[in-house]
Formats: C-alpha cells, structure tokens, sequence
C-alpha cells in the first residue's frame, strides 16, 4: 500500500525527521511514500504567491502566509535523495497550489525537476484561504456561493494539465459546511473534465481527522468517478508522522464499495496499476 500525500513542514528538513514517517510507514503496513510538501513551504515559489499580497489579501490568510515560504527546494530534494539512498521507498512529488492569476508562472517555476508526481489543490477563494481555520471567513460567507467558486477553480486547475493528481476533491467541506442547493450536476461536470484530461484522484483519509470527519471525496462522487474510470491513489495527508497511513484500510474499503479494484502509483509522472489488496 501506499500514501501518496505526505508533509514534512511541521519538523526539520532531516533524514532523521523523515525516517520517522518511514517508521510509521512500517508500522501501518504501508510500502511506498508520497513526499508532496506544500509549494508554499519554498521561496521559489513566492512568485506564484505575489497576486495574494498585491489584491490585499484578507488579514486572516496573510497572517500566516507570510511566515511560509522559507525552505529551499534544492534542500528538499537533496533530502528526498538521500532518504532513497538510504533504502526508503519514497516518490518526489509536490503538493501545488492552484491560482488561475499565476497559472504560467507556477507552470515555469515547475519545469526543469523530476518530479514522480504532482498534487493540485484550491486552498484560495479569491484572498480567502477557506480551510486554514473554521472561524477564518466562513462566518461570513454564503456557503453555496462558496462551493460555487471552488468548483470553478477545481476545474480551471484540471484543465490547466499543470498535475497530475487531484487532491482532497471535495476539501471544501472540511468543516462541515455544506451547500444548501443540488451541485451535483457540476460535481458531475468536473469528475468528466478529471477523466478526460486522464488525471487521479485521491481516496484521502484527511477528511476522518477533520471536523467533518468523512473521507475525502464522499461516497457518491467516488462511485461516480469510478464509473468514470478514474484512477485513485490512498493518501492521509500526515503532516506528522503519526498520522502516516492513517485508516487507509477504510479508504480502500470505500474504493471497492465504490466500485474499485485498483489503485496506483507513480514513476516520473507516469501512472503505475495496481490491485486494491485484500482487506
């Protein structure tokens, strides 16, 4: 089994630190790593960024942000490869945020590494970061409007062909707001703009450590991307080590009650098959 959305940030950039969640790994039967650190996390990508501090980007989100951006990719990497040449079965990936204003500069600052896989997400509606706090902005926002937004950002992101995995698909319930109209219809648009542009998805435990406490994406957009034929990968989103292949034996649970029999991994931003495993 894999997890194929890991986060180092909250610990140094170590062979220590990153044996810790191989050790995990271990634990929880889990074979193969996804590294995927937030492009926020290098001052590489701060450019990708700049739009957030000119539009004056709301107090809640900069107030964090700004403090991000302070690793350097080139340590990252080096770190990943000296994990590989230790034994750790890891894939280089990153996890990158998606902004239609900065499209072509995020798609400049990504060319030239090697990366085994990309993740795309929307964290940011407008200045807005939407999941960083439940009391950060949503007191005062409409919920369908906010969904509204979000799905026209997800499917800006995957037809941008910038990744190559879409992460945590429906992350805009993390706290639990849901929207009040039928959005299915659209849901439905961007699971066959996902399939047509042949890009995976996550079967994302995140969501059962969060206030919403569901399996990112729910039940009834995983049926439906399965109809779909769309790949899947199983990842935890861990941001510490104890959090590494958390509950993924109930994300494979789901997958095959969704219809899945496989799910897969990635070399060089090439897709590799296989079998769900007997559970």
């Amino acid at each position: 089994m894999i997890d194929y959305h890991i986060h180092l940030e909250r610990g140094p950039y170590s062979l220590a630190w990153l044996q810790e969640f191989w050790d995990q790994a271990q634990i929880q039967g889990v074979s193969e790593l996804g590294i995927t650190e937030h492009t926020h996390q290098f001052k590489e990508f701060l450019p990708a960024y700049d739009h957030l501090w000119k539009s004056g980007s709301d107090s809640r989100t900069t107030s964090w942000l700004r403090d991000q951006f302070g690793n350097s990719l080139q340590d990252y990497l080096r770190l990943l490869d000296a994990g590989r040449n230790l034994g750790i079965p890891l894939k280089i990936g990153l996890e990158v945020d998606y902004f239609p204003e900065s499209e072509g500069v995020m798609r400049t600052l990504l060319q030239g590494y090697d990366f085994d896989f990309l993740l795309g997400s929307v964290h940011f509606l407008g200045n807005w970061s939407f999941d960083w706090k439940p009391e950060a902005g949503w007191p005062d926002r409409d919920p369908d409007q906010a969904y509204l937004a979000y799905l026209e950002l997800m499917e800006k992101m995957v037809l941008s062909n910038l990744v190559d995995v879409v992460a945590h698909l429906d992350v805009i319930k993390v706290f639990g707001h849901r929207a009040s109209r039928n959005l299915e219809d659209k849901w439905g648009v961007l699971l066959q703009h996902i399939a047509d542009a042949d890009l995976a998805i996550e079967v994302s435990t995140a969501g059962l450590r969060k206030p919403v406490e569901e399996i990112y994406p729910r039940p009834a957009l995983l049926r439906q991307a399965a109809r779909l034929k769309i790949p899947i990968t199983i990842a935890s989103d861990a941001h510490v080590p104890q959090d590494v292949g958390d509950r993924w034996r109930k994300g494979v649970a789901l997958a095959k009650a969704s219809g899945y029999d496989s799910y897969c991994s990635f070399k060089g931003r090439k897709r590799i098959n296989h079998r769900l495993p007997s559970l």
